[in-house]
């Protein structure tokens, strides 16, 4: 034992030799495990003067693992052995006190041992296992109770009630099967005497010891789920859970055991009739709600819990009509009170009651769909409901916004807060249209009109009107989302009619930054306002483009502000001509770039990734302007002039970074010239919906920025930063470059290759087949360049052993973006590269790894790539009887490699016929048989029935059917005839 004691104790401290440490865990996990290590374990637990609670605790580890893994090897001795030490030891110290206080974790560990040895012996080997146990706790008759064992044996009850009945925990079958025969033989005597012991207790001890008492309310609330309801609900027992939810120190538990027995499980109409004989209504209405937050939550459980039954109770169908009026009159008699906790001003509250909320919505949802009319009470209701809904939007009196000094999970549990509401409020808006758009119009016109009156508001006020007026567009139908009446375009509709007041009232001057974003929030989401009343835009650029919007100076709001910005313009192009020089003046000064260093965040699952900066917003700027520079009514030399002012600071940018970059490790400097080429791309990009073949006179501007960048390409192409700078820009002025870009194609490929890392040729090798599809035929000679290096490089990854997941996650999508390239090459008619004079020599290579995929049986996909990559190649090289094959050693490579693959490969047993992508596969692969059929007719049926089908032993009546079937099937018809023919085969 003192070993023992002594391992335990070593484990348990940090500061012993970790060697040491290691020895005593595995001296500790040895005891655990073995057969006799319970016996040593049960008389250390039980040893006088007692061991350090610690060891004590390890003890009855070992113990509880015994029970629980090996029970079965315990013969009758030891268990009446371990069943009388556990007595002895309840009555040493709970009862007798000899023992001395005992630790809270140990007390625990104790009823969970006893739990786990009562799943074993119940009712089988210890019957009385329950009587046993509470008369430990009695004393003779006039004196109280043992406490310190009632307190032990209520706690034993709760951990028997979570292993045998309580639900979201997953138990075997087997488990299963024994905790319902338990229950069973429970309910035939001792659930009796279970619930008279908790409710003798709860009167014992109601005034005197307020722990207990709320333990036997927690027992009845817990068992009250599948014991007889008539041991809790009749008038005794009531009539107490009543008193005590009175009483200052119990009536959170009384109102939980409430709730437990509210939710028990019943038919509907018992259900029905024991809610109506607990008349809780009254109870209720007598309530004191003004003092104790937490006793108000419990309460609206408990109403939440009454609400969610009784409708519940009226949605059954098989309910008379009787039921459902008497069921309906009880909701109405406490909806009062679901509006009362929605309004409360504890978040906690309010969130108690969803559910009843979302149920009450529920039904009146179904009786729209039912096409039946509202009673008043209902209109009534849903009018309060909408009302409370919205004003509980509000931020809280003691709730700032923006600042360092609220906690970000406040704020966080607050946005949740308002989206659940936010959603209750579009189901009224779904149930009754015309109520929502009145409240809604008249609820934020009180407040624009108060602004303009110029009463004095809380900032609260102004953000949820705006708040709402932005949520009131999600509310609507599509129908109703219109800014003028369909009937009278000249007349605004509601919504239309509360974005001009909006915008005209100036509210976004108010002087609080949650107004300014909420109000740049809204006109970006109601652009297509603008269309109709494009005089009101004047006044939306002129918010935007000051210290309102993009020049706040906040840098939250003015950041969010250049996206919403470049959204506002993006929508409205069409308007924005007039204004495009003031604007263009306005923003000028944001487009400076100065890099910052990066800084890292997390992910949900731990990982670190470079928090969003300033410059990633700034790009949404670049963008704005180059799409407002590219309009179409702005004449091309005012175009150049504005372009020039926009590239010009980032080409002298990038010139002055250049000169003074001699290290390539300065990651500032290097990250000032990535952004200036991501600026570059962000202005392209937003010139990208310019009209294609024009004479341009601002090319030349972007031709003089791809040459500088194509120099910073080549000087410091080792760095991943700028060869993603490189590509994103690239891929931007293809766009609205066209063809005048191609030139420039190989420096900036070869660039990139040399250094490029999998997962970027993974993204770039579809921005080539883009490149190629775009400008065929004539970029062919470019390709014919680029093919070998490009290929080349993709083979140097694909020969590498993936070090990990990750990588081997990488390589397959790089299989699967070579793949596509291949067939975009077809695709845009351009194969001709690869077998050109420079490239022909290598085309072997690159048929030997589509083979090596096709074999491939691990991943389906590529599989089907493959075969069909070799399937256009066979449409396009394979010889004829009329011409011969372009491409030396192609009709070679096919009879002596390729059509032996499609029959070897579905052959394999890794292939699964049963699969529907390896289905796919045979598409491919009979569609290869098929064309080399059509090609070469005879030629191809003589190899086949002298050549092929005697290598591999066919018999030649199959292949004489195959013959006929290659010949004369259509092309679904001989895949599926080849489905069969395999299948027999491997049969």
């Amino acid at each position: 034992m003192e070993q023992i004691e002594q391992a335990v104790m070593y484990a348990l401290d940090p500061q012993v030799d970790p060697i040491l440490k290691a020895q005593a865990n595995e001296y500790c996990e040895q005891v655990k495990n073995s057969a006799e290590g319970w016996q040593i374990c049960i008389q250390l637990f039980m040893k006088q003067p007692k061991a350090r609670p610690e060891v004590r605790f390890f003890a009855l580890q070992v113990l509880e693992i015994t029970l629980k893994n090996r029970f079965e090897t315990l013969d009758e001795v030891a268990v009446d052995y371990i069943k009388q030490t556990m007595m002895e030891y309840l009555r040493r110290d709970f009862v007798d006190n000899t023992g001395g206080s005992e630790e809270t974790f140990i007390r625990n560990k104790a009823a969970q041992l006893l739990t786990v040895l009562f799943t074993h012996v119940y009712p089988t080997i210890w019957p009385n296992f329950f009587k046993d146990l509470m008369m430990l706790s009695k004393t003779p008759a006039g004196t109280s109770s043992h406490e310190r064992a009632v307190d032990f044996f209520l706690r034993l009850c709760i951990s028997i009630d979570e292993e045998i009945a309580r639900f979201g925990i997953f138990r075997t079958r087997e488990e299963v099967v024994r905790n319902t025969n338990i229950k069973d033989t429970m309910r035939l005597g001792d659930i009796q005497l279970l619930a008279s012991f908790w409710f003798e207790t709860l009167q014992e001890f109601k005034s005197t010891n307020y722990s207990i008492a709320q333990l036997a309310l927690k027992n009845i609330g817990s068992f009250v789920a599948w014991m007889d309801i008539s041991l809790v609900v009749n008038e005794q027992v009531m009539n107490v859970l009543y008193e005590l939810i009175n009483d200052p120190n119990l009536r959170i538990s009384a109102c939980e055991c409430l709730a437990d027995v509210v939710n028990k499980g019943m038919l509907p109409l018992d259900k029905l009739n024991m809610l109506q004989m607990l008349n809780m209504t009254d109870m209720l209405g007598r309530l004191d709600l003004s003092s104790d937050p937490e006793f108000v939550e419990s309460v609206a459980r408990l109403i939440n819990s009454l609400g969610t039954e009784l409708c519940k109770i009226y949605a059954e169908n098989t309910l008379p009509q009787e039921g459902k009026s008497a069921a309906w009159n009880m909701v109405e008699q406490i909806a009062p009170f679901l509006l009362k906790f929605l309004s409360n001003e504890y978040d906690d509250t309010t969130s108690a009651v969803f559910p009843f909320v979302n149920d009450m919505l529920y039904i009146f949802k179904k009786q729209k769909r039912q096409t039946q009319s509202f009673t008043q009470f209902q209109m009534d209701f849903m009018a309060s409901l909408l009302n409370v809904v919205i004003v509980k939007m509000r931020y809280d009196d003691e709730t700032d916004w923006g600042t360092d000094e609220d906690e970000p999970e406040e704020e966080a549990l607050f946005v949740e807060l308002r989206k659940n509401l936010k959603i209750f409020a579009e189901h009224i808006s779904a149930i009754n249209e015309d109520l929502y758009v009145r409240y809604i119009h008249s609820f934020v016109m009180d407040t624009i009109n108060k602004y303009k009156a110029g009463t004095e508001l809380n900032w609260r006020d102004v953000e949820l009107c705006l708040y709402v007026l932005y949520s009131y567009g999600e509310a609507l139908s599509k129908a109703s989302m219109v800014f003028v009446l369909p009937n009278d375009p000249s007349t605004l509709s509601p919504l239309g009619d509360l974005v001009s007041q909006m915008v005209s009232s100036n509210i976004s001057a108010y002087p609080h930054p949650s107004a300014a974003l909420q109000y740049f929030e809204n006109i970006a989401r109601y652009y297509q306002f603008f269309e109709i009343r494009a005089d009101h835009l004047p006044q939306a650029l002129a918010a935007f483009v000051d210290t309102r919007g993009v020049h706040h100076p906040l840098k939250q709001i003015r950041t969010r502000c250049w996206y919403l910005f470049h959204r506002f313009v993006k929508n409205l192009k069409s308007k924005m001509g007039p204004y495009v020089e003031n604007v263009l003046s306005s923003i000028g000064d944001l487009l400076s770039i100065r890099a910052e260093p990066v800084v890292e965040t997390n992910t949900v699952d731990g990982m670190p990734i470079p928090a969003a900066s300033t410059f990633d917003s700034q790009l949404y700027l670049f963008e704005t302007v180059g799409m407002l520079i590219s309009m179409e009514n702005i004449d091309p030399l005012k175009q150049t002039e504005y372009l020039k002012i926009v590239l010009e600071p980032l080409v002298e940018g990038i010139q002055t970074s250049m000169s003074q970059a001699q290290n390539p490790e300065d990651e500032l400097l290097m990250l000032q010239l990535h952004h200036y080429i991501m600026a570059i791309g962000s202005v392209a990009k937003g010139f990208s919906t310019v009209v294609k073949n024009e004479n341009h006179p601002w090319v030349v501007v972007f031709i003089q920025a791809t040459e500088i960048i194509l120099s910073v390409l080549h000087n410091y192409n080792q760095l991943v930063l700028i060869r993603h700078a490189a590509r994103y820009t690239f891929a931007r002025l293809i766009s609205c470059l066209e063809s005048e870009v191609l030139p420039y194609l190989p420096s900036l490929i070869n660039g990139l290759l040399n250094e490029c890392q999998i997962a970027e040729i993974v993204d770039f090798l579809p921005f080539v087949g883009l490149v190629a599809h775009k400008y065929k035929p004539m970029i062919e000679p470019i390709m014919d360049e680029l093919l070998l290096p490009l290929v080349k490089r993709v083979f140097d990854f694909l020969n590498t052993t993936p070090s990990g997941t990750d990588e081997a996650v990488l390589l397959l999508e790089l299989r699967k973006a070579y793949l596509n390239f291949l067939l975009n090459l077809f695709n845009a008619s351009l194969e001709k590269v690869m077998v050109s004079e420079r490239n022909l020599e290598h085309l072997n290579t690159i048929l030997q790894t589509l083979l090596h995929f096709a074999k491939d049986n691990s991943d389906a996909t590529t599989q089907k790539m493959s075969f069909g990559v070799m399937l256009k190649m066979v449409q396009s090289w394979a010889s004829t009887a009329q011409q011969p094959s372009t491409v030396p050693g192609f009709d070679q490579f096919v009879y002596n490699e390729l059509l032996p693959a499609t029959f070897a490969v579905p052959m394999s047993s890794a292939f699964n016929l049963a699969d529907g992508q390896s289905i796919l596969v045979f598409g491919e692969m009979t569609g290869i048989q098929k064309t080399m059929c059509t090609k070469q007719g005879a030629e191809f049926i003589e190899y086949m029935n002298k050549v092929f089908f005697p290598s591999i032993q066919c018999p030649s009546e199959t292949a004489e059917r195959y013959c006929q079937a290659v010949q004369q099937c259509e092309g679904r018809q001989f895949k599926k005839y080849f489905q069969t023919f395999i299948t027999e085969a491997k049969s």
